[in-house]
Order: structure tokens, then C-alpha cells, then sequence
């Protein structure tokens, strides 16, 4: 199916590594021109280039914090100053550390809100008038299952990715007139890093074997396993074309069948 991405800028935020890198890569496989950033420099040349080699795309890299403001804004103005506009924007980011409630001091929750919930709101303030001005634009964010149903020992991503679906669903409402779709997608296990992190540290609080904490955790989604990077920029991919456009404001999960909510 083509999807009518070809030429389409398409902005992927903390695209180095796990779920970014795997959105950008099957982004630019259906011919979207590329603008990806993370904080690890080294890491972030060879995604580039990788991805340059192996479909042909324009890729533009640059090293920013989504979490710092002023980062983000000089990221942007490196965006616009190659292209001229954004058509595609993927809300992603690095996952707040795990503590309870009362165990965190307001650090880490600050931290936390600038990461998760206002990296998206400054990144969304810098391309929404691009895409009202051209009348087509697709904003998705990359959030938890922890929208649908609150996970032991994660209270910053229980309250702030909460926030992001509700500034989301919000902002759809605002604009889809406009020609801009907006969805979150609620993440499951990925073969990533972060799941690795959350796991070791899963594994010690239990006092169990990161493998067994693994087993258990792929046991624990009904196709028995975690996913894979890339399947999760096929679902990104076709968000982001015309062929989901009678589509905005949707809380959709990709998490092998984990999630146990029926709404």
C-alpha cells in the first residue's frame, strides 16, 4: 500500500535509539524527508547515516534535549531553516525514572513534567501554525499504557503522560478543521533500552532475575512477546498518511495484547 508519505517532512524527536529509531527508519522508508534529534551525539550520526545508506532520505541530525526549552526551540529553528515546514511531527521522548508517590522530591517531578508533558506542548506550539498554513498536518505523541491503567512504581509516567493524552485530545478538537490530526499511541513492551532499565530495576525490587522479570513480562501480553521497533513505525506511518484521516483524538494502544482495559 502506498501510503503517500513521498516528500512529506516528517520531525521524530529522541529518534537515536528503541521506538524512535524505528519510527524514523520505516518514516523515511515511505519517502518522507527527515528530521530526528537526541542527546547522544554519536549515536544520533550513526542512526543518520544508516538511514541515509539504506533508503536514500534526506536526514537532517541534531543534538537536542527535549526536555530543555531553549534546546528544543534551537532544534526547531534548525527544522525550519532546512525544510521551510513540518507536515509530520512524533512526540517521543525518554521515560522518567520509576518511584512512588511520596518518594520523589520535586526534581524529579519537575524534570518529569518538562520531558513527558511539556516537550510536547513547546514542540506542538512551533509546527502547529506550519500546518495550518499548508492545511495538512499529523502530530502523534508516544505515551504508556500508563494512560489507560497505572503502573506500580511509576507515578511521574502515571500523572504526566496522563496530562499529554488529555493536551492531545484537547488540541485535536482545536485544530482538525485546520487539517491536522492529532492521536496517542499508548506503548507497550518494545525491545528497547528503557524496558530493559525498567526491567533491571523491576527485577531487583522483586528480588528475581532480570530473565525471569523478561519471561514474565512477555508472558504477560497475549502474543507472548515484546515488540519490535519497527512495527511500531508501521502503525505511526499509516497515522500519518491520508488513509487515517477520518481519524483524531484516539487513544490507540500497541502493546501485544498487555492491556486489559476494554475501554
Amino acid at each position: 500500500m502506498d501510503l503517500g508519505l513521498k516528500g512529506r517532512v516528517a520531525v521524530v524527536l529522541a529518534a537515536s535509539s528503541g521506538i524512535g529509531r524505528g519510527i524514523a527508519a520505516v518514516l523515511a522508508q515511505e519517502g518522507c524527508n527527515l528530521a530526528i534529534c537526541a542527546r547522544d551525539a554519536s549515536r544520533l550520526a550513526s542512526v543518520a547515516e544508516e538511514i541515509r545508506s539504506g533508503t536514500g532520505a534526506q536526514v537532517l541530525a541534531e543534538v537536542a534535549d527535549v526536555g530543555n526549552a531553549a534546546s528544543l526551540d534551537s532544534f526547531f529553528d534548525q527544522v525550519f531553516g532546512a525544510f521551510g515546514k513540518v507536515d509530520i511531527l512524533v512526540n517521543n521522548s525518554g521515560g522518567p525514572p520509576p518511584g512512588k508517590s511520596l518518594d520523589l522530591m520535586d526534581d524529579l517531578y519537575q524534570s518529569a513534567f518538562d520531558l513527558v508533558l511539556m516537550s510536547k506542548v513547546r514542540a506542538c506550539r512551533r509546527v502547529v501554525p506550519s500546518m495550518v498554513e499548508h492545511r495538512w498536518g499529523r502530530i502523534i505523541n508516544i505515551e504508556s499504557t500508563s494512560v489507560k491503567c497505572a503502573l506500580d512504581n511509576m507515578v511521574l509516567s502515571n500523572v504526566f503522560r496522563s496530562g499529554a493524552a488529555a493536551f492531545a485530545k484537547t488540541l485535536s478538537m482545536e485544530y482538525a478543521r485546520d487539517g491536522i490530526r492529532v492521536q496517542t499511541l499508548l506503548s507497550g513492551p518494545f525491545l528497547t533500552n528503557r524496558v530493559n532499565e525498567l526491567g533491571l530495576a523491576a527485577s531487583r525490587q522483586k528480588g528475581i532475575p532480570f530473565e525471569q522479570w523478561k519471561s514474565e513480562a512477555e508472558a504477560g501480553t497475549a502474543l507472548g512477546r515484546f515488540g519490535d521497533p519497527l512495527e511500531y513505525g508501521a502503525l505511526v506511518a499509516f497515522l500519518a498518511s491520508d488513509r487515517a484521516d477520518y481519524m483524531t483524538g484516539t487513544c490507540i494502544a500497541i502493546d501485544g495484547g498487555a492491556l486489559k482495559t476494554i475501554t
